[in-house]
């Protein structure tokens, strides 16, 4: 009897340790999406620098005929 009553305890403790744990994988993986957003705006960011970079330097038409 006193075994099944700590087997129980047991039981409720690690039960609750998962749950706190996959609360915090979700959070986490709320935080890599963030994450993986900032990266493509930046990533973006310098594709249009390059590209404003080459049509002020080169000229718009010279930069579609190399396109």
């Amino acid at each position: 009897m006193e075994d099944d009553n700590r087997f129980q305890m047991q039981l409720d403790k690690h039960t609750s340790q998962i749950s706190k744990l996959f609360s915090k994988i979700d959070d986490t993986n709320g935080c890599i999406v963030k994450i993986n957003n900032s990266l493509l705006q930046i990533k973006y960011g310098v594709y249009g620098a390059l590209g404003f970079y080459a049509i002020t330097q080169i000229g718009i038409i010279e930069a579609l005929k190399i396109i």
